[in-house]
């Protein structure tokens, strides 16, 4: 039994070895894999990662030399102390350059500068050898490529940068230097000579520089021999090459090997649990590492939400505000002052009217692509909420504020290609400087004071950019006080019509136009160019029309024989539910819709859309008339008359006021009634004031008229004592 028992334990026992055997190499095999994949893969890692430190590299000093003003100051003129503020200061101090080189169109060295030391030409000519073929290469490129020979139509940017890299020998010692070919970046300065001017930079492959790929890469040992050094056995390395391809250095360090970790640590536990617990620890390493990498990425995401804008992925306000903050604190450890530019995008409410939101998240991260683009490396390009951006820059000087603000301007008024058609908004800029003494006012002060000039800059005609002034709080102020003297204007009757008669040739009335007028209680009466527009801003439009229409349709009742025209403002026209409300009105006032006129911009018209169209088709079949207002100031008066069932235009004051002393204005007017009479419309004449106007309208065929010449804008009841009297105004000869 015993013998049995042995001849069957023995091939056992043999089975048993040998399998364990065949694990042991097996696992032995897959360590030394593990290890040379691993080193295999860490390697690439490094390359891949010189690659990106020398990318990272170029994209620091590319803002310096695509620059309109580095052309001006390092190539049409040499500007020592310009070179060393913005290219010695910028690249030496704070981007951690060893040693910045500027050579001139010929080739010689115009500045020279390296970090502890100062060095002359001689510098230069003593290792011209070891910048010579990056120097070579960058002007053979250069010659290849044509020259920008201006500003782009769209105020994009005019060159791409021009940039040539590789690990050099100098003083013995490996350099990561680069050789960058100076270019205007939007062609307000163009490079005058046959060549442009060279920056080459060096950084230096020292203790700084293998601590920084340590840390990157996780490598241990890391450290730097000089040529084609193999190294120690057991070492991970990558040659470093020059050019011309020769090996400058070698990166060595001390692979991970996780191969013979393994063997060392697990090959025991592994064969004690391989069979009962290999698929549980199996299925619960996979969970963990779902649950964890699920965690991480969960945390990372909420992180990024709370600061960035789901829309753009630009800095959110919180984040805008931090970063202001942080610049303002740090006042006291720069030379310049921090800038804080409020943006507001023109029109951008039209847009999103007329071709619905979708259009308009278009063309917002249109436009925050563009701010994103122009700004530098270091400045804070931060979507603020609706149209509204915001921009912190630090060591700035007025000027370079206002260089900044006026290219953003003109990136922002360039036309915007959304998948709707081609779009104009513009933006309105405000900007605010806080220098050291005011650094106490805080970011919150710095912010305001962006908005109070942002506001400043769309009062003076929008697309345009303003400085904060002191001046502007008090207009500020000034400006609410009159928005809430209006509001209460509106609800007291305060704010009340005049009427201004029409007349014909022969001074009879034909109808009057509804005039909104604000007496205010101690500045007087207040003229409709200044309310109206508040009207508009502060959201007062929508009543102020509804109240002018609903007194006007009330008083058309008192005047049986005569039309009263009434104004309309674009944003009513863009209401979907804009002919119910005047429906609705027709109905509460009992006013007739054929004694009333209705006088549209060419602003309520423009961009053609479907809910304007239906507004007036439902206008015309309540029995409404139409004017055309102001005609001839805007953009396509004719195919607006072809598009839309217009009864009359109405010529724009502007063009009746020179009359009587300029020939060319006469034959403006005379064009515009010959117009009207082929299209079969209506035409009246607004701004009348003088006889000779009067006479000359009337030679030229335009048989009605309206200004002052006739009669003021007077109240309802003055009307109403003009028709007792039989219907007519006494014209002076």
């Amino acid at each position: 039994m015993k013998r049995i028992e042995t001849r069957l334990s023995a091939p056992l026992a043999g089975m048993a070895l040998l399998t364990v055997g065949i694990l042991v190499a097996v696992l032995f095999m897959i360590a030394a894999r593990v290890d040379r994949d691993a080193l295999e893969h860490e390697q690439a890692l490094v390359v891949r990662g010189v690659q990106s430190r020398i990318v990272d590299v170029e994209r620091t000093v590319l803002p310096q030399v695509v620059w309109d003003e580095a052309v001006e100051h390092l190539g049409n003129r040499f500007d020592a102390q310009w070179a060393r503020e913005n290219i010695g200061a910028y690249l030496l101090g704070q981007a951690g350059f060893d040693l910045i080189v500027i050579l001139d169109a010929d080739g010689r060295p115009i500045f020279n500068e390296q970090v502890g030391q100062t060095v002359t030409s001689a510098y230069y000519d003593r290792h011209a050898p070891a910048f010579a073929p990056l120097v070579r290469r960058l002007r053979r490129d250069e010659a290849q490529r044509p020259r920008p020979t201006g500003p782009r139509a769209d105020g994009g940017l005019v060159s791409r940068s021009m940039q040539i890299s590789s690990i050099e020998r100098i003083d013995g010692e490996a350099y990561l230097v680069t050789a960058s070919l100076v270019q205007p970046d939007f062609g307000k300065a163009l490079v005058r000579h046959a060549r442009a001017p060279v920056v080459l930079t060096a950084l230096k492959l020292d203790a700084v520089f293998l601590e920084g790929f340590s840390s990157r890469f996780l490598l241990a040992g890391i450290h730097l021999h000089a040529g084609d050094a193999s190294g120690q056995a057991g070492d991970a390395h990558v040659p470093l090459k020059d050019l011309s391809g020769q090996v400058v250095a070698t990166l060595d360090w001390s692979p991970p090997h996780p191969g013979q970790r393994l063997l060392r640590k697990a090959v025991l536990p592994i064969l004690i649990v391989v069979g009962g617990l290999a698929v549980a620890v199996l299925v619960f390493a996979r969970r963990s590492r779902k649950i964890a990498e699920g965690l991480v990425a969960s945390e990372a995401r909420a992180k990024h939400m709370a600061l960035h804008d789901a829309l753009t992925g630009l800095p959110n306000r919180v984040l805008f505000e931090e970063r202001l903050r942080q610049a303002i604190d740090g006042l006291s450890r720069r030379r310049g002052a921090a800038a804080v530019l409020a943006i507001d995008l023109d029109r951008f409410k039209a847009v999103n009217d007329t071709h619905g939101h979708a259009a308009g998240d278009e063309l917002i991260q249109a436009m925050a692509k563009r701010l994103s683009t122009l700004c530098r490396v270091g400045e804070t390009v931060a979507r603020l909420g609706g149209d509204e951006f915001g921009v912190v820059a630090v060591d700035l000087e007025p000027k370079g504020a206002a260089a900044l603000a006026e290219r953003l301007v003109a990136a922002l008024g360039a036309p915007v290609e959304l998948s709707c058609g081609t779009v104009f908004v513009g933006g309105s800029i405000g900007v605010a400087l806080i220098d050291q003494a005011e650094a106490h006012l805080g970011a919150v002060e710095a912010a305001r004071r962006a908005d109070v000039a942002m506001y400043r800059a769309k009062e003076e005609g929008r697309g345009r950019y303003c400085f904060f002034e002191a001046e502007m709080d008090a207009a500020l102020k000034a400006r609410r006080g009159l928005e809430a003297d209006l509001r209460q204007a509106m609800d007291d009757g305060g704010v009340w019509l005049a009427y201004q008669p029409q007349v014909d040739a022969v001074g009879r009335v034909l109808g009057v136009e509804a005039l909104a007028r604000w007496t205010h209680p101690t500045k007087g009466p207040i003229s409709p160019a200044a309310f109206v527009p508040l009207a508009e801003d502060c959201g007062l439009i929508d009543a102020l029309g509804q109240m002018v229409m609903r007194r006007a349709f009330t008083d058309s009742r008192r005047w049986k024989d005569l039309k009263v025209a009434v104004n309309v403002s674009a944003l009513q026209m863009k209401q979907a539910d804009f002919p119910d409300q005047v429906a609705l009105l027709l109905h509460e006032t009992g006013a007739v819709a054929d004694k009333i006129e209705l006088e549209i911009t060419e602003g309520a018209l423009l961009g053609d859309d479907e809910t304007t169209h239906r507004a007036i088709e439902r206008l015309r079949e309540m029995g409404f008339s139409l004017a055309l207002d102001d005609f001839g100031t805007g953009y396509s008066s004719l195919s607006y008359l072809r598009r839309y069932p217009i009864d009359k235009i109405k010529i724009d004051r502007s063009f009746i006021t020179p009359l009587g002393e300029d020939k060319e204005a006469g034959a403006v007017v005379a064009a515009i009634v010959r117009l009207a009479k082929a299209l079969r419309l209506s035409v009246i004449a607004e701004g009348v004031e003088t006889d000779v106007q009067r006479q000359q309208l009337k030679d030229i065929g335009c048989a009605q008229a309206q200004g002052f010449l006739f009669s003021a804008p007077v109240p309802a009841d003055k009307i109403d004592a003009l028709v007792a009297d039989g219907g007519r105004v006494k014209i002076e000869a």
